[in-house]
């Protein structure tokens, strides 16, 4: 199997458009860490400090002191939900903040993850996608498969192998690219002479590893549907068509979509949790009474954690890849 493998892993490396799409997994975050870090600038330690004691000033005025007191009356009427805690809240949405007192816009390393940290993971995983496609189509589109069963007739192994090269080849150059992403804007920081809030590096470059584990996913996808399809063409065609329409079709049917909308349970994975919105019930906001049971349905946001999110993509996953074994097992290879 281990020598399988090995063979799998040599006839990636040689296809052009494999190792284009590879170097590209590397490239691309590169490219958006440095547009990340010419776009922000990191605050330096003493406008930090500054901007600090002029936020804790103005703290001390008396209209700050009453907004945030009446927000802590009455923490519901201003918005803040049963499982919050009112004084972080209220002290965050009206106690002036350091931030809003810096005359450029400050790398936020935190804020990155909802953002250029997503933006990178979902673009590596959508090129591990286009890898796992192309290297298995090649096989489909040039009749090599029938002389690779000739070296080894055992269909089950012969999939296996390829499943795990294409996994492994997406997943580890995914890591590397990922990881680059948060270095690079650690980096910012380190040359501004700029302090990193304390675990913002470690999150972020986890951010980076669990968007690397998508991508090997979505190699691992790409291969599977391909096999299965044995069209190149018409795998690409599917997941378009389930990217754009059915994501539409899921929010118009569905009045809570995150049980069953891919692009949620993958931001949730990659992000850890995934808050998302929803259409609330027309009883709660056409006057009727509204009992307690009732109240957790008229939340407009939800939160798709990331069990949730794990277990949809392996229960979607394993379904997919079940289907393609079965098929490459029994049906005729040309």
């Amino acid at each position: 199997m281990i020598r399988l493998i090995g063979v799998e892993l040599t006839r990636a490396r040689w296809r052009r458009a494999v190792l284009v799409l590879l170097i590209t997994m590397i490239v691309a975050p590169v490219g958006l860490g440095v547009i990340t870090i010419l776009d922000q600038q990191p605050a330096s330690a003493d406008a930090y400090a500054q901007a600090e004691a002029k936020a804790a000033k103005e703290a001390e005025r008396p209209r700050v002191k009453k907004e945030i007191a009446a927000c802590l009356a009455d923490p519901e009427g201003y918005g803040v939900g049963p499982a919050d805690d009112p004084e972080v809240l209220c002290e965050e949405w009206y106690a002036p903040q350091p931030e809003w007192y810096l005359d450029y816009n400050a790398l936020d390393l935190d804020a990155a993850r909802g953002d250029a940290g997503l933006a990178v993971a979902v673009i590596v995983a959508l090129l591990a996608l286009l890898v796992g496609t192309t290297f298995i189509g090649h096989d489909w589109n040039t009749g090599s498969m029938s002389n690779q069963l000739i070296f080894e007739s055992r269909r089950g192994r012969v999939w296996a192998a390829k499943a795990v090269a294409v996994t492994l080849v997406t997943g580890v150059i995914a890591l590397v690219g990922t990881s680059l992403f948060w270095l690079i804007l650690a980096a910012r920081f380190w040359s501004a002479d700029a302090e990193i809030p304390d675990g913002a590096l470690l999150d972020g470059l986890q951010h980076g590893w669990r968007g690397a584990a998508v991508a090997g996913f979505a190699g691992l996808i790409g291969f599977a549907l391909t096999m299965l399809s044995r069209s190149t063409v018409f795998t690409l065609g599917v997941l378009f068509g389930v990217a754009v329409a059915g994501s539409i079709l899921i929010n118009l049917l569905f009045d809570d979509p995150g049980p069953i909308d891919p692009s949620i349970n993958v931001a949730a994975v990659i992000n850890h949790d995934w808050d998302y919105y929803v259409q609330t019930p027309e009883y709660c906001w056409d006057g009727s009474e509204v009992t307690e049971d009732m109240q957790a349905d008229c939340s407009e946001e939800r939160t798709r954690d990331f069990g949730d999110g794990v277990l949809y993509l392996g229960v979607l996953g394993g379904a997919i890849c079940a289907a393609s074994v079965l098929s490459y097992r029994r049906r005729d290879v040309p």
